[in-house]
């Protein structure tokens, strides 16, 4: 869903609510990710398959005909096959453009302990790693 501010301002002004209640309803509106944390998650899925790699696992895909076709980790298989499946068991939203801040944070801390039990470290990419 998008907000615009000014409606929000003009419908919150009709009621009768106060500035102070008016600023706290925007300030409070959920927050859609930046086309920065967009990169952030691309490069995101890039180091979690490049790790995948690094310590010799292999994604298995089930479905040709009941046929498994070992491959190694490729970012689109990081985004489809682990990170949408767990952000739509937690959030219960199908498509990445529709996650808020909170939502990404929510599901990194998530896959970050699951990585860390099996010893992997991922780390949420810095604006270092954006730029490079």
């Amino acid at each position: 869903m998008k907000y615009e501010i000014e409606e929000i301002t003009q419908s919150c002004i009709k009621t009768g609510l106060s500035k102070a209640i008016i600023q706290n309803v925007i300030e409070n509106l959920p927050h859609k990710r930046s086309s920065q944390q967009n990169k952030s998650l691309h490069v995101l899925f890039q180091n979690i398959s490049f790790e995948l790699n690094r310590v010799g696992m292999e994604f298995t895909f089930h479905g040709i005909k009941g046929m498994e076709i070992q491959t190694t980790y490729t970012p689109e298989i990081v985004k489809e096959f682990i990170w949408k499946p767990l952000q739509n068991a937690l959030l219960d939203k199908q498509s990445t453009t529709k996650l808020t801040t909170a939502d990404i944070n929510a599901i990194f801390e998530v896959l970050a302990r699951w990585f860390a039990d099996k010893g992997i470290v991922i780390d949420f990419p810095s604006n270092e790693q954006l730029n490079d």
